[in-house]
């Protein structure tokens, strides 16, 4: 008699690997990157003030192609907007391809043109930890650049550290 039980593994091991590659190719979806990058506009007071943040959101796509279980994986509230400038555009996603079906962590960085320094970005260089991240894809960074001059200088506002996180 053939015992089935390794096989059966082999099978759940190569689909389980399947599945992440097919979900980390969400990265290069043109629904997903292009549209909601369009979307998602820097909050109009943190642009005035100067003010750039990450930020990074958690959701998840289910086996129909539809984002839910929508949260700001931030450990603390940044404010001014940010969190509602990603979340409302994510949540108006229209349904995506369902062989992304998983979880995902999607940094958003609002950076600032810096006008006095030859155009270079002012942005947030801060990353969350795996733990906070937990068992979610991390996917690309997406970048949005205010494309205003601020009334005052530049304010970064990141609850998380520059270091480098062992666990990374």
């Amino acid at each position: 008699m053939i015992n089935l039980t390794p096989l059966l593994c082999l099978l759940l091991l190569v689909h389980a690997a399947t599945a992440q590659v097919e979900s980390a190719k969400l990265n290069e979806d043109p629904v997903f990157k292009t549209v909601l990058s369009r979307q998602i506009v820097y909050p109009t007071d943190a642009e005035r003030l100067g003010i750039y943040a990450k930020i990074y959101a958690g959701f998840h796509i289910n086996r129909r192609g539809h984002i839910q279980d929508i949260s700001i994986l931030n450990p603390t509230k940044i404010g001014y907007g940010f969190e509602q400038a990603v979340t409302k555009k994510l949540r108006k996603l229209p349904p995506l391809n369902p062989k992304y079906e998983g979880n995902y962590a999607l940094p958003v960085i609002f950076a600032l043109v810096d006008y006095t320094n030859k155009g270079n970005l002012i942005s947030p260089a801060g990353s969350l930890s795996n733990m906070q991240i937990g068992n979610r894809i991390l996917l690309n960074e997406m970048r949005v650049i205010s494309s205003k001059l601020p009334i005052l200088k530049g304010k970064e506002l990141a609850p998380f550290s520059r270091e480098t996180n062992p666990d990374q």
